[in-house]
């Protein structure tokens, strides 16, 4: 018999009403998989907004891709890091410069030697930028008494033209990321709410680390605010600032060299871009990699999302239960239709396949229409949210007029007192959602196969007598 006959059987069966139930247990079943398809895409999506967000602030903000450390300011990078033209100006321009004594001169020249050395670390292949940056831990102190702990980071002047993704992810809420002045700082939009402050208005810091530092008589030193950044990110919003490289050095006493922080063109190739950096910088010098660096964030974060694609994913064995289930009655209620079919010739394994292919068709046609709902569901799920509330509040509304409960204040899904956020980031990402339609249609199609196995059971010389 030509197989062309075992894709017609199925597509009869899958079309055709039961004799019990009609269209209801196909229904259920692909409804079953199309909710589950979409139910795990949304999830997942909104999962990859918080995580893909929080993993580019620290990447960008904190941590970069890697960190270069014990490299001297002045220290030359191999010539396997490629020895472009643009960093010979700046070592003789740094080299005429030292000769003077006046500070100006001082100041140009390691502004000149730090060029020279991020040049050098640019021409490596695979590297973005090289943005040079101390770290120094604070205590201010604004218009409130009350002191707030600060992580100060000092940074080149210009680092937002040097750093795009820097850039891209601080976003200036109030005056402007202005460094170039001496004495000015730029907090984070929590922190300056916390210290009372605004643009125009001086902080004051008290310097925690240093060779000089004395606990009985700590060094303080008053900053200009310029301007006040959001991240999204409640941590640096709340607890970061940025200065100088020269205002890190003349008034907290960052004497020591500074960390480079390396933006990749590709941050996934970090170990291959480490290799050519460690045969490229000299010697005392080390790389470390952002997998290295922020281990126990990321992996909580990778543990969480492989914890709840399980949890969801629970749905699907409990549609393939009831596809089993639906498909095992089917094969008991199409006895006489199989003892024919076996009669005229079908082998087993082929009248097997009839079930299968249906259980496939089932998970083809939920898993279709789970992907597409699912991710209809994520490009909209901020307007889900707000009609989600305004319902609610309304029902508030009513019953407040029909003398029920009084509702204090309007309800807010992600209220602004427990949630630093202003609305929910989603990123749907193509092989997971690949992924996720993939394991739909086989955990269908397996149930269906497991469900055809009772076809071998069928005796048709038994089954047709009887008839």
């Amino acid at each position: 018999m030509h197989g062309g006959w075992v894709v017609f059987v199925s597509k009869r069966h899958f079309r055709t009403r039961r004799k019990e139930k009609g269209h209801t247990a196909s229904l259920l079943s692909v409804s079953g998989i199309a909710a589950g398809v979409m139910t795990l895409v949304a999830v997942l999506a909104v999962m990859n907004g918080f995580q893909i967000g929080t993993i580019e602030n620290i990447l960008e903000i904190n941590s970069y891709h890697l960190r270069v450390e014990g490299l001297s300011s002045t220290g030359e990078v191999a010539g396997a890091a490629g020895s472009g033209s643009g960093g010979t100006a700046p070592d003789s321009e740094s080299g005429a410069a030292g000769s003077g004594g006046a500070a100006s001169d001082s100041a140009a020249a390691a502004a000149g030697s730090e060029r020279a050395v991020a040049g050098r670390l640019e021409n490596v292949r695979g590297v973005g930028s090289a943005i040079p940056f101390h770290e120094i831990q604070t205590l201010a102190r604004g218009f409130y008494s009350e002191p707030e702990s600060v992580a100060l980071r000092g940074l080149p002047a210009d680092v937002l033209a040097r750093d795009p993704g820097f850039a891209e992810s601080l976003e200036v809420v109030s005056g402007s990321f202005d460094l170039e002045r001496p004495g000015t700082v730029v907090l984070g939009a929590e922190l300056s709410r916390m210290l009372g402050v605004g643009v125009g208005e001086t902080v004051t810091f008290v310097n925690l680390g240093g060779e000089d530092f004395d606990v009985s008589d700590p060094a303080e030193t008053e900053l200009e605010v310029t301007g006040l950044f959001r991240t999204g990110f409640l941590d640096y919003d709340r607890g970061w600032g940025f200065v100088s490289l020269e205002e890190a050095g003349e008034r907290f006493a960052a004497d020591d060299e500074p960390v480079w922080g390396i933006k990749l063109e590709n941050r996934f190739n970090d170990r291959i871009v480490a290799a050519r950096l460690e045969e490229a910088l000299p010697d005392g010098a080390s790389v470390l990699s952002w997998r290295e660096f922020n281990r126990s964030i990321f992996g909580a974060l990778r543990l969480e999302k492989t914890l709840m694609m399980l949890l969801v994913g629970l749905i699907f064995v409990v549609v393939g239960v009831n596809i089993y289930q639906s498909l095992r009655r089917s094969v008991v209620e199409r006895t006489e239709e199989i003892a024919v079919l076996k009669a005229l010739g079908a082998p087993p394994r082929s009248i097997r396949t009839v079930f299968t292919l249906e259980g496939l068709m089932i998970g083809l046609l939920g898993g279709v229409l789970g992907v597409m709902l699912g991710l209809l569901v994520s490009e909209n799920v901020n307007e889900l949210f707000a009609l989600a509330e305004r319902l609610i509040n309304a029902v508030g509304a009513v019953l407040e007029l029909l003398g029920g409960a009084v509702a204090e204040g309007r309800f807010t899904i992600f209220s602004p007192a427990y949630f630093y956020i202003e609305e929910v980031p989603t990123r749907a990402v193509l092989w997971e959602t690949i992924g996720i339609f993939l394991f739909a249609v086989v955990s269908a199609t397996v149930a269906a196969h497991f469900a055809s196995l009772r076809v071998a059971r069928i005796k048709p010389s038994e089954i047709l007598r009887n008839e």
